[in-house]
């Protein structure tokens, strides 16, 4: 199942300039209950080999801007493409070097090192993300770099850090308000109590909507995040305890608007998306535990999280496909149905065809593990820095889905007496045992970084409809191996090479074989007095792509997967990242990124995945675009900071093709600004600004599963926020 490696020595895994570990200073006195943990945080001044292609966000670049939404966040990263879908990111579709975005399905989500998607084995669809602003930083590890992350190692992986607990009592409290009701009240507190220490943490956010109902109605949301952590010292390790609690009732649909209606009132939304509404609820408790062991540093995690949720939302029309209905409204087969959609017309009550099916998907989810590592440092013929990593992982999902037809008189959205439908009801299972090395081996000007990954998993579906069951087993090798060349201490060559895996769905398909690919990267970097530069090519070379049918992407056959068989997916990223200092007071600092994407299926199947349908070899993978660029620029003075985001990206064609993207489908392009202000008055208390979408640009960013649906609104907000 694996490929044999052609140039193992052109391979490494290496961190760009702005993305390596910070230095510590070695004279400061550590706090005994701070675990040593190696993480990414931006700003050093050097660059030395460490191995990884990865990106990172501190807090510094959290707090300048602020945001909820973890869509714009990730805009500055390069490699990682983002398909919007509420305006609000309160559920991300995240893509990583080609890697679908449909969900972050193809993405390793993580907190602090754990997994925490609801099933990522079972049922990898993220309809449960943290609120960003509850992070202190994020790390995104692309490509070769995330052979120690897993499961889905082709594109890459992304890490959320949570705050620590603080080594000295501290906290804060903010409070903020804005455009279309939006509230939002965060605060944080914790400290030292002895040989022990805690933080305690809660956000409250909410926002009205800026979408206008038909008939008028809520179109927002409501989210809660609280989370309690205790550490203590215990012989010789420490012990980290959490638990954490989260839950959302958002007014979301997935019925967008006519291509006409959109460019009239692109916020508008129709009659039929009235009953629509998504709750969950999650919550996790977790165990970390750190000590110096076998001539080593261990870190091992127990994690056990819940997820529910139940999403009523309009599923279509019981007599045609309401996506016809919306591409062609002015038919005269289609006019009377669009009417109805709208609440123009009333249904005709002596013919189903007309009714309205809306259902609850209502799934419960379960995921539980144990993992540790252990890093050693060994000198020998070279330095080394090796790990050696093991995780027992399991995850479960439980789906009832059902439907009921209603009617539409007088504007009102009327049951009718057909009743209730079960359309769906089954239960994924997976178990997954998971082992890797890694070792970086320092040899001069070179550093080599061989690893492997092993996955085993086992997997079955009962399907409690069909009255059958299936199951799957499969084992994967998943090598990788790196070279880092100093051509100078400022100016290095890398490249990368390794096997990419995501685990086959969990569903009632027959071929249920796991994606794969082998990925290259290679590129240079460097650091001047005029910024860091960075230059990183890649390639993704898929043997067997695969995709997920799910209801986002207007699916049918919910959780059947589709072998995509070979694809290449190819492209280049650039960064630059540059702090001009003037005096001691007044800095500006600059980072720019671009990625430019292109891909090529290699093979002709027929897919009954609407984002794929029938596909010849040349045809261009849906929703990947080919270029998607961000620039910041800030001003940072002594007690006050400014802060300008301007990304673009250009259209994404909304199913598999090639040529130009047709007039009416696909995304459109788009350049959105963002500008943030803040001012301390003293020590204590601050005040924040910040407008979203500062030009009041309007673009359609997805017309999946049904219509055109737009992006975040021109919007502002004010904050205040109390530290001590």
């Amino acid at each position: 199942m694996n490929r044999v490696f052609l140039a193992p020595l052109l391979c490494a895994l290496v961190l760009p300039a702005h993305a390596v570990a910070e230095q510590q200073d070695q004279a400061a006195v550590s706090d005994p209950l701070e675990m040593q943990t190696i993480t990414i945080v931006g700003g050093a001044p050097n660059i030395p080999s460490i191995g990884g292609s990865a990106f990172a966000i501190d807090e510094l670049e959290l707090e300048r801007f602020g945001y909820d939404d973890i869509n714009r966040v990730l805009n500055q990263v390069p490699g990682i493409y983002i398909r919007e879908e509420d305006g609000l990111g309160l559920r991300p579709n995240i893509g990583l070097r080609g890697g679908s975005s449909d969900r972050s399905q193809k993405v390793t989500l993580l907190e602090d090192g754990v997994l925490f998607g609801p099933a990522p084995y079972s049922a990898p669809a993220a309809y449960y993300f943290p609120l960003t602003a509850r992070m202190t930083g994020v790390e995104v590890f692309k490509g070769p770099s995330a052979i120690s992350q897993g499961p889905q190692t082709i594109g890459g992986a992304v890490n959320l850090l949570s705050a620590p607990v603080p080594s000295q009592q501290q906290g804060f409290f903010e409070a903020s308000g804005g455009s279309d009701g939006y509230r939002r009240v965060h605060g944080r507190v914790g400290g030292p109590l002895g040989d022990s220490g805690w933080l305690a943490e809660g956000i409250h956010a909410g926002h009205d909507g800026f979408k206008n109902l038909d008939g008028g109605d809520d179109t927002g949301f409501v989210k809660n995040e609280l989370m309690l952590k205790g550490r203590r010292l215990l012989g010789a390790g420490i012990l980290e305890l959490r638990v954490a609690y989260a839950d959302e009732v958002s007014q979301e649909t997935y019925l967008g608007l006519t291509e006409a209606d959109f460019r009239a009132d692109p916020h508008r939304r129709y009659l039929a998306s009235k009953l629509d509404r998504f709750e969950w609820d999650w919550n996790s408790v977790r165990a970390d535990w750190q000590q110096d062991w076998l001539g080593g540093e261990l870190i091992a995690s127990a994690y056990n999280h819940r997820f529910s949720r139940a999403w009523r939302k309009f599923n279509n029309f019981s007599g045609i496909d309401v996506r016809e209905v919306l591409e062609n409204p002015e038919t005269p087969a289609n006019r009377i149905f669009f009417g109805v959609l709208t609440g123009a017309e009333d249904s005709n009550l002596t013919f189903d065809g007309d009714d309205l099916l809306i259902g609850t998907n209502d799934r419960d989810f379960r995921s539980s593990g144990l993992q540790g590592k252990l890093n050693w440092r060994l000198s020998g013929r070279g330095d080394h820095e090796l790990e050696v990593g093991a995780r027992l992982h399991g995850d479960r999902v439980e789906r009832v889905h059902d439907e009921f037809a209603f009617e539409v008189v007088d504007a009102q959205l009327i049951e009718s007496s057909r009743g209730r439908a079960i359309t769906t009801d089954n239960t994924g299972r997976s178990v997954a045992v998971a082992a890797w090395v890694r070792d970086q081996w320092m040899l001069g000007s070179w550093t080599l970084t061989p690893g492997v990954r092993v996955e085993r998993v086992d997997a079955e579906f009962t399907d409690r409809l069909a009255s059958r069951a299936s199951d799957n087993a499969y084992t994967v090798v998943l090598p990788g191996f790196g070279v880092h060349y100093a051509l100078r201490p400022n100016l290095q060559l890398i490249a990368g090479i390794h096997e990419g895996f995501s685990p086959a769905t969990v569903g009632p398909s027959q071929s249920l074989d796991p994606e794969e690919a082998l990925n290259y990267e290679a590129g240079g970097r460097t650091q001047t007095a005029f910024g860091d530069f960075e230059l990183i090519g890649f390639f993704n070379d898929y043997s067997n792509l695969t995709a997920i049918c799910t209801f986002s992407v207007g699916c049918s056959d919910l959780d059947t997967q589709t072998n995509a068989g070979a694809v290449e997916v190819y492209g280049f990223e650039f960064a630059f990242k540059h702090r001009l200092k003037l005096g001691d007071a007044m800095g500006f600092p600059v980072a720019l990124s671009y990625t430019q994407t292109q891909s090529e299926f290699q093979t002709a199947f027929t897919a009954s995945d609407r984002q794929l349908g029938a596909v010849e070899p040349g045809f261009e993978l849906p929703y990947l675009p080919e270029h998607r660029a961000n620039a910041r620029i800030g001003w940072d003075m002594a007690n006050w900071s400014a802060g300008l985001s301007v990304s673009y990206q250009s259209r994404m064609r909304d199913s598999a093709g090639e040529g130009p993207i047709p007039n009416g489908t696909g995304s459109d392009s788009f350049t959105v600004l963002d500008l943030s202000g803040r001012w301390d008055f003293n020590a204590h208390f601050s005040v924040m600004a910040r407008a979203d979408n500062l030009l009041d640009r309007e673009y359609i960013v997805s017309r999946r599963p049904f219509g055109a649906r737009p992006g975040k609104p021109q919007s502002f907000q004010l904050g205040l926020r109390y530290a001590f």
